[in-house]
């Protein structure tokens, strides 16, 4: 096949060179050295010829990010970056490479806040920025008006295989775009200023009101004229503790939360739920991330199935019953109670979880299609290393205040990228290193004004082994 020129709006013009399922993906090497497959839909081949000419005549300026933090911030940002960690704050500002990457994120979030929902498994090996798509994934959300539970496993507080210690952790750990408040009271205190809501709300309740813990407080507090009953009814739907004798005054009989046995059902419902009510009220859907699924692998067999049958009810709950690899109907009910694994079927729920690359992890492959799997890996061009050292070091001048001279800066801003980037490639570093390197180089150059830049370039070149 002829190599056809063809354009997408983010990535720019580039080179097809292949279709998949029937012409709906394009495989395109991109004039900037990435190559990848994207859907059909995304590109538009007529504007390329346009865009060339427009481009020759007024070439557009480079976009240059605004740096909205301060001094401080600023410092406590390199403290973190010198042993290779991107704090939460500056994830967005601070990502290396990582395009098509965040184009599936945001494609997801759309169809989350448009449809019932989606799912994202983000796949790579220890190093390679899981923690930080993940926080990347938070920070776009919220600012999608979405709100965002977080969870990290472990084996001891929060293991794979816990549904209840999941669901816990989510529901405290709950963030919100128009708040810095946590946690389900913001939720609720809203839906209480809005009454009909409410009653919308438990209008689409698929099981019997007083048998659904969602609906069942949400009433009750209506008419809660005890604080501490208020406050005790949060508590136990938020997964801490098991009812409290003062909630029993507005709350009298309590459908029960389970901590044992088979909870999947239960808690996906749950939060299915939780994700309802916030769309009611004007946000655009919920979604929970999960970082450390890796863990699933120390997990013994029983354990296994438990964790299992989570992801799945939470897959399902996401994409729908009609999801295609998986039968909802496999997923065990809690042998005292049944739920349906969603409480509607358009929670406008986002479902995103990260794992290491394994032959003993989740068996995801036959949970997902390869347009849920997003795979982080050092595929990164010299652009994206050079985007990051410049960001850093507008981050570097504000933190000690000063303005870097173009003859002492130049040659390191063009260069040292550049060997960073080689030895990322021959896995001589890993990304942390690059971060830590990068801060180092920013050191010398502002402590050191004796320091002759080449003799700097020459260091790092002996240094990296390129």
């Amino acid at each position: 096949m002829e190599s056809q020129t063809v354009y997408h709006p983010q990535f720019g013009a580039g080179k097809l060179l292949k279709t998949y399922m029937g012409g709906f993906e394009w495989e395109v090497l991109f004039d900037s050295g990435r190559r990848f497959r994207l859907p059909a839909k995304e590109f538009n081949a007529e504007s390329v010829a346009a865009l060339r000419d427009n481009a020759a005549e007024q070439p557009a300026p480079p976009r240059v990010p605004i740096l909205e933090v301060d001094q401080f911030r600023a410092r406590q940002t390199l403290e973190a970056l010198r042993i290779g960690i991107v704090p939460v704050q500056d994830a967005e500002m601070l990502t290396i490479g990582l395009e098509a990457e965040r184009v599936t994120l945001d494609r997801a979030l759309t169809r989350s806040r448009e449809r019932s929902g989606d799912v994202l498994a983000v796949i790579g090996d220890y190093g390679f920025g899981k923690s930080h798509f993940i926080e990347l994934a938070a920070r776009r959300g919220l600012r999608e008006n979405f709100v965002i539970a977080s969870a990290s496993l472990d084996l001891v507080e929060v293991p794979p295989s816990k549904a209840h210690k999941i669901y816990e952790t989510w529901v405290t750990s709950l963030r919100y775009p128009d708040t810095n408040q946590r946690g389900l009271l913001p939720l609720f205190k809203k839906a209480l200023d809005n009454p009909t809501i409410i009653t919308q709300f438990a209008d689409l309740c698929p099981r019997e009101v007083k048998d659904c813990p969602l609906t069942a407080a949400l009433l009750a507090l209506q008419d809660c004229p005890s604080q501490s009953a208020f406050d005790e009814i949060i508590h136990w739907l938020s997964g801490h503790a098991k009812p409290q004798s003062e909630m029993k005054t507005c709350l009298k009989k309590p459908p029960r939360l389970y901590a044992a046995g088979e909870t999947a059902r239960q808690y996906s419902y749950l939060l299915t739920g939780i994700s309802l009510l916030a769309t009611l009220l004007g946000y655009s859907g919920l979604a929970v991330l999960i970082d450390e699924s890796e863990h699933y692998s120390l997990l013994r067999v029983s354990q296994r199935e438990r964790a299992d049958s989570f992801f799945k009810s939470m897959i399902v709950s996401a994409l729908g019953l009609n999801n295609g690899r998986i039968d909802a109907r496999e997923i065990p009910d809690n042998m005292r109670v049944e739920y349906p694994v969603s409480y509607t079927s358009e929670p406008h729920l986002l479902f995103l979880f990260a794992l290491t690359e394994s032959a003993e992890r989740m068996p995801i492959g036959t949970w997902l299609a390869a347009s849920h799997l997003v795979r982080l890996d050092d595929r990164f061009i010299e652009k994206d290393i050079r985007e990051f050292f410049k960001t850093l070091l507008r981050y570097h001048a504000l933190a000690y205040s000063y303005q870097p001279p173009r003859e002492r800066y130049e040659d390191i801003v063009n260069q040292a990228p550049g060997m960073v980037y080689r030895a990322l490639a021959q896995h001589r570093i890993n990304l942390r290193e690059l971060i830590r390197a990068s801060v180092t180089v920013c050191d010398l150059l502002h402590l050191h004004s004796d320091y002759a830049p080449q003799d700097l370039l020459e260091e790092l070149k002996r240094g990296l082994k390129v």
